[in-house]
């Protein structure tokens, strides 16, 4: 069995690497259930579950189903957030600071 892995294209890997804005910008993206919710339905990507009892957190865990589940959203989301919402911001500073 062959396992695919993906991986963030080199721009958007040099921006968290360099930017610290991004990393935060990241952040508050992922504190707004709304906009998580929304990229849900539009992407069919979600954050894994939370378990409900230690067993099955124990049995996802020693799977790797936890770490595929967040691997496939993180691809998906990380993205999505450069994109959408870190370079329109970034955008509209950079006019800000030349009218200024």
């Amino acid at each position: 069995m062959k396992i695919e892995t993906q991986h963030l294209p080199y721009p958007i890997i040099h921006s968290l690497l360099t930017d610290p804005a991004f990393s935060l910008v990241l952040e508050h993206c992922l504190d707004e259930p709304e906009l998580i919710e929304g990229f849900t339905k539009i992407y069919g990507v979600a954050l894994p579950r939370k378990p409900t009892s230690p067993i099955i957190a124990m049995v996802d865990e020693a799977t790797g189903w936890r770490d595929e589940q967040y691997n496939k959203f993180f691809i998906e989301f990380i993205p999505f957030v450069h994109r959408c919402v870190y370079l329109p911001l970034q955008g509209k500073l950079e006019v800000e600071e030349k009218a200024l």
